[in-house]
């Protein structure tokens, strides 16, 4: 194991900005503000956790330069002097930490939300509008939008200049030492810069000259409001994808001009939001791999004098040493990493890099909840976003606490109980800790979710007042005997079986069975529901060459995964040849592997077929609970046996909130 990082170590200059190491926060909307997007206590004390943990270089997340630029509530926003003393709150915070503090300023142009901008046409190169959002991709033009835009006037494009320059004024005024300028993400900036998007004939529109007229002209006058020696960085994208955008080529002849034109140093990112297909591209998932643009901003790098910043799947200090040892960049920008463990870049110092928390690329928590719930926080992290609350304090009184089961959340509630001082014994009834998360990490590009298990496993192993047991299926003469104060349980979920003619039959098998190598499927199989587990269950059978057909009774598979995750979902299953019959209700399966189905009113058969996977949804398992509330003081029901299952992300938020009450 590598201890030493000596260049992730060794300072760095942004323009007069002198970091004390070489890794930066990269910049996320976490919707952590208060309402008013001002920043809350709470955002203020996530970045500072981050800080704290030594990372050299916060940026903050997208900071609205003008209202009708704003995404959505909760994020930052600093188009007028109010929002100047959160900033200045948060650059005290993150300087007594040690860091630095780059405010980083965007506008989203058609990205906006016009129900929150109170506007009724957002602003864009073009503008335009298109009918409802597909979930297609193809043929849709995503250089407009279902809200609707305006064309920007010149002097449109002249006030959003000036926003910008007044947005970086106030920052320098908080008391930050950068700001970073968003031409990424789809927004505004890349916008004009973007042949994609940006189809004007006037002298913004055309040529690179002018299609770079507009970030420059941003670049220029936000130099004039900050002054010669302040730092300005330039997010920008090495390639937007397919679609006529920006290639790499024409990445390096950006990132020349915004040299020439003055800025400090440039944070090379890819993607363009507004288009579903490409968020991945921003914010890959596990399945894209490691450090998926590294070689495009190398070649960004190579064609300028000023520090470039590398970002996307940097999960450990190794990864990052080798990108700065090679010279593909100066600094190493980690968001979704840092969520994940805050220490990242002490553990690193101190050698500990194997006690690191990595990020499993999953999106449940840093973006399905932000999707859902309106904030970020994270699926191995439970204190992401919640650092306050969700410290993990000492108890008063030592209790003797049991839980039962070693999935995800009998994991997560053990660590807790036993670093709250508890005497824990984990008892779990097969040989292996994991329970069903194992099988998450089974289907195609998906290993690295085995790391939710691991790292858990590896921190109960040191804590001495854990005792884990294997093997171990839990009797109420066991409890009764233990005496345990505390009983957590947490037994999980067991598959649901449609309630269907032929469904006890020989042929029908669950995803469960399949994932875990219990059964070995036919060479033609049909898996009978198209939500996350069965698309990747279908898709594992496909990448054995087994000829899959996907039934699911809604117009759309893959509909509970994020939209990233559900993108490439299809994409895989397409690759596969793997058949999808969507708005198909399975109402009998034969003796012979015959699946019939009702499509609008009519039942249809879909062929014979070797095996039949159940991958219909899961139901709480709570087999003991009831039999030992008289044999135990208290006992809690945790994670997926408590009620209904979700996912693992709330398995694992419900058992810490428990275990950390106890």
């Amino acid at each position: 194991m590598q201890t030493s990082y000596a260049k992730l170590f060794e300072p760095v200059n942004i323009g007069s900005m002198k970091l004390k190491n070489r890794v930066a926060l990269a910049p996320m909307g976490t919707s952590l503000g208060n309402k008013d997007d001002t920043l809350s206590d709470r955002m203020i004390t996530f970045y500072t956790r981050i800080a704290q943990g030594g990372t050299g270089l916060i940026i903050t997340g997208v900071s609205a330069v003008s209202r009708d630029g704003s995404m959505m509530p909760g994020m930052n926003s600093i188009h007028n002097d109010r929002y100047i003393p959160g900033f200045a709150a948060l650059a005290d915070s993150v300087h007594a930490a040690g860091a630095k503090l780059a405010v980083h300023l965007m506008h989203a142009g058609l990205e906006a939300f016009s129900f929150y901008t109170k506007r009724k046409r957002l602003i864009s190169p073009v503008g335009g509008v298109f009918g409802p959002l597909q979930m297609g991709y193809k043929g849709v033009d995503f250089s407009k939008t279902t809200m609707g835009a305006k064309a920007m006037t010149l002097e449109d494009i002249q006030a959003v200049g000036d926003q910008f320059a007044a947005g970086a004024g106030r920052a320098k005024k908080a008391g930050a030492d950068a700001v970073e300028i968003n031409g990424a993400q789809g927004f505004l900036i890349q916008q004009f810069y973007s042949p994609y998007f940006n189809k004007r004939t006037d002298e913004y529109g055309g040529s690179f000259e002018n299609r770079m007229r507009f970030p420059l002209e941003i670049v220029e006058k936000v130099r004039v409001a900050v002054g010669p020696d302040f730092p300005i960085i330039f997010r920008m994208v090495a390639t937007e994808g397919e679609g006529g955008g920006i290639d790499v080529e024409d990445a390096t002849a950006i990132a020349g001009a915004l040299e020439q034109a003055g800025v400090d140093g440039l944070h090379v990112t890819a993607g363009r939001g507004v288009a579903p297909a490409y968020w991945s591209m921003m914010m890959p998932i596990a399945e894209d791999g490691y450090t998926p643009i590294v070689d495009q901003v190398a070649k960004v790098k190579a064609a300028v004098n000023i520090p470039v910043i590398s970002v996307q799947r940097i999960l450990d200090p190794r990864t990052g040493e080798d990108i700065l040892r090679a010279g593909k960049a100066d600094l190493v920008a980690l968001g979704r990493g840092l969520i994940a463990d805050p220490d990242w870049v002490n553990k690193a110092a101190e050698g500990r890099a194997e006690d690191i928390r990595k990020c499993i690329g999953c999106l449940q928590g840093c973006i399905g909840t932000q999707m859902g719930a309106g904030f970020s926080d994270c699926l191995v992290n439970v204190e992401a976003g919640r650092e306050k609350q969700m410290q993990i304090k000492k108890a008063d009184i030592s209790k003797k606490v049991l839980v039962i089961g070693g999935g995800p959340a009998g994991l997560e509630a053990a660590m807790t109980a036993g670093l709250r001082g508890h005497e824990v014994t984990l008892c779990e009834k097969d040989d292996v800790l994991g329970g069903q998360w194992i099988l998450a990490a089974v289907p195609p590009g998906k290993g690295d979710f085995s790391w939710v298990v691991d790292w858990r496993v590896g921190r109960i192993e040191k804590i001495p007042n854990i005792t884990v047991k294997t093997s171990c299926e839990v009797t109420r003469e066991m409890v009764k005997d233990m005496a345990p104060d505390v009983v957590l349980v947490a037994t999980g979920s067991v598959p649901i079986i449609l309630n269907i003619p032929g469904a006890d039959g020989d042929k029908v098998v669950t995803a469960h069975d399949v994932l875990s190598g219990k059964v070995d499927p036919g060479e033609t199989a049909a898996v009978i529901g198209g939500g996350k587990t069965g698309a990747e269950t279908a898709n594992y059978l496909g990448a054995k060459g087994k000829k899959v057909t996907v039934v699911e009774a809604m117009h759309m598979i893959a509909m509970d995964a994020v939209p990233a995750r559900m993108v490439w979902l299809n994409k895989s299953l397409a690759g596969y040849g793997v058949q999808i019959q969507t708005n198909r209700l399975v109402e009998e399966i034969g003796a012979s592997g015959e699946v019939f189905v009702r499509r609008e009113g009519n039942r249809e058969s879909l062929g014979k077929f070797d095996t039949i996977v159940m991958a219909a949804g899961v139901r709480s398992h709570d087999p003991i609970s009831e039999a030992i509330k008289d044999v135990a003081p208290e006992v809690y029901p945790i994670g997926d046996c408590y009620v209904m299952p979700s996912n693992g992300h709330y398995a694992i938020l419900h058992a810490a909130e428990i275990a950390r009450m106890v």
